[in-house]
């Protein structure tokens, strides 16, 4: 089967009973015969001893429209193979594949039938046999966090690693492998063996079954994205086309809005203030009001505020998510953020206390919607009993804790969870979540490097949209003097909220540190959603540029990793007449300055970005004539 376009093409076959799949891209063989399969708890391998007994192909082609996202309209253009198999035994089976122009997907349908009433999977027997040695991006594998930097090596040197895991070959073709609607089962991880990458799903401890499920299924969808350049790995929708369609936008969506936060959060990172009441509370209620005051005067639609509720001063799995402490009047600061337009983001920390927060949700989100919260960032630090974070149980309680959300007209940003599957296309009310070593990172640990935050546009930011926390103008505050500061430039942090994607984009800094930055102006004037997105330059690792549109505006966002370079990008996007460009650039030997300047600029011209190391530039272009 090949794509729309003629370019990829996906072969499965059964010779000699075992079953197997290839993929190529105009010709080079990009995945060699890589088995297919699932390893079932009986010992057999559903996939072994197989012969083919039919096949059809179909074709889809369609345009749908996101309530909010990188682009306005999203097209669904594919070919789909469906192969069906019989096992020695009796046991059937469908493999169904699809060909995009951006990439190629499969995964194992089981239908109901005699003397398999369920699945009990230990693991898959599916590979990924890359041809050659590629270059690979990949984050050592780990079942309860995806907070671990990203690294490269050679394919032939790269460790077990989550998803998504992007690969570079000599040619130039760049192929990025992750999974797609990820319901009812546990998270794929991939580790090298024998030259070839072998799936891995996320354990349950003390069980044999990873995954215990019904038949009548279809597992989640196993997908490679693949380009012919970097940037084309980010402007690709494959992961979200393979996901349902919204199953929550048949009544009013209006409650469904992406949004920009302001947050008592920076202060207790860099141990300013406490989650847990006492002398040094940040969730206070006349602190929330300042926070408020200034997020109303700057146009920022948001306020998170962590350790409002009871329950800090324990082990945090006991928390109690609808009694605020005695300093904290949360219907109050709520009301109050209503009259001045600024949305209350409520705190929903569950320190890995699973069995307690299902048992609150519902009174919990009851309480939420009576009073107008239309946000919750959830939160699982710690080890939960007896699960990993991603693993089957922890799956469906993601899913549980969306679609409960939906009933009351919430949103949810949700951090320590299991990485993005393309869930926001069924449940745009999933804003963000985190699923990465974000921002924190540089004021709680050894920070993050310059060549980290350009690997994560071209891995961890395929999978969904991904809550960094940008927008630290002091980059140098280091109040505890131990330190740490922010391994960025002041204008790498605004470029950050064009380059790196997210429903929700929070303004992490202090208040009287916006106070003192032009770079406010940009963060007060940057959109949240987009109706147009296009890479102009890329590396992973080494550059970025991305331009988005909202409206008649553009906004680019251009940055470096390590290396100081000067980048050219030509401005042939931008409509015909006289542009304005307002540009925020590094300045000078400060890292916390900001070069602000505007100039006259026309779709003819070429626009520059001098980068330090760790540096960055965003600028907006508005048309004037």
């Amino acid at each position: 089967m090949r794509s729309p376009d003629g370019v990829l093409a996906l072969a499965v076959s059964a010779e000699g009973g075992r079953l197997g799949y290839s993929v190529s891209r105009g010709g080079s063989v990009l995945v060699g015969w890589s088995a297919l399969g699932l390893r079932l708890t009986d010992g057999s391998v559903l996939g072994g001893d197989v012969e083919v007994t039919g096949a059809r192909v179909t074709a889809g082609d369609g345009t749908w429209r996101p309530l909010w996202g990188a682009d306005s309209r999203v097209r669904d253009h594919y070919r789909e193979l469906t192969v069906r198999l019989r096992q020695a035994g009796g046991r059937v089976f469908n493999v169904i594949a699809r060909a995009y122009d951006d990439g190629v997907a499969f995964r194992y349908q089981v239908p109901e039938q005699a003397g398999l009433r369920s699945l009990e999977i230990v693991d898959e027997a599916t590979e990924f046999a890359l041809t050659g040695n590629p270059t690979a991006w990949w984050t050592r594998r780990d079942f309860d966090t995806d907070e671990n930097t990203w690294q490269s090596s050679p394919y032939s040197a790269m460790g077990a690693s989550n998803t998504p895991v992007t690969f570079r070959y000599e040619d130039g073709t760049y192929l990025s492998i992750h999974e797609a609607d990820l319901d009812d089962y546990a998270a794929m991880t991939v580790a090298p063996d024998l030259g070839r990458l072998r799936v891995g799903l996320v354990p349950t401890p003390g069980r044999a079954a990873a995954v215990i499920t019904r038949t009548g299924r279809a597992t989640p969808w196993r997908v490679l994205t693949i380009a012919g350049n970097a940037g084309g790995l980010i402007e690709s929708h494959l992961v979200e086309n393979l996901n349902p369609p919204c199953a929550i936008c048949k009544g009013d969506t209006s409650w469904i809005k992406p949004i920009k936060y302001a947050g008592i959060w920076w202060l207790i990172q860099h141990g300013q203030a406490t989650w847990k009441p006492g002398p040094r509370h940040g969730a206070t209620t006349e602190r929330a009001k300042e926070y408020i005051d200034f997020a109303a005067e700057h146009g920022i639609e948001g306020l998170l505020v962590e350790g409002w509720n009871r329950g800090w001063e324990g082990s945090w799995a006991d928390q109690d998510f609808t009694q605020a402490t005695p300093d904290f009047d949360l219907p109050g600061v709520v009301a109050y953020g209503k009259s001045k337009g600024v949305e209350f983001i409520v705190h929903n920390e569950t320190g890995a206390g699973v069995e307690n927060y299902e048992q609150q949700l519902d009174a919990a989100f009851a309480l939420y919607e009576r009073l107008g919260i239309h946000y919750v960032k959830t939160g699982y630090v710690g080890n939960i009993t007896g699960h990993h974070h991603y693993d089957q149980r922890m799956v469906n309680h993601y899913r549980l804790v969306l679609e409960k959300a939906a009933r009351h007209r919430i949103n949810v940003d949700c951090h320590e969870c299991v990485h993005a599957t393309g869930e926001a296309r069924t449940f745009p009310n999933a804003l963000a979540r985190e699923a990465v070593r974000g921002q924190e990172w540089d004021a709680i640990g050894d920070g993050n490097t310059p060549e980290h935050t350009l690997i994560l546009p071209f891995t961890r930011m395929l999978s969904g949209p991904m809550d960094y926390t940008p927008g630290i103008m002091d980059v140098l505050w280091d109040p505890r003097r131990d330190g740490h500061r922010v391994h960025t430039t002041a204008a790498k942090q605004l470029a950050y909220y064009v380059t790196y994607f997210s429903g929700m984009q929070m303004a992490a800094d202090l208040p009287e540190h916006y106070a003192r930055s032009p770079g406010l102006k940009f963060i007060e004037d940057v959109p949240v959603t987009w109706d147009e997105t296009r890479v102009l330059s890329a590396g992973i690792g080494d550059h970025l540029v991305v331009a988005r549109r909202s409206g008649a505006d553009w906004y680019v966002g251009a940055m470096t990793g390590d290396r100081a370079q000067t980048l050219r990008y030509p401005l042939s996007f931008l409509g015909k007449g006289t542009w304005t460009a307002e540009s925020y650039s590094d300045a000078g030997d400060d890292d916390a300055g900001l070069d602000v300047r505007r100039s006259a600029v026309t779709r003819d011209d070429a626009f520059t970005a001098v980068l330090k190391s760790g540096g960055g530039q965003a600028v907006r272009f508005r048309r004037v004539t």
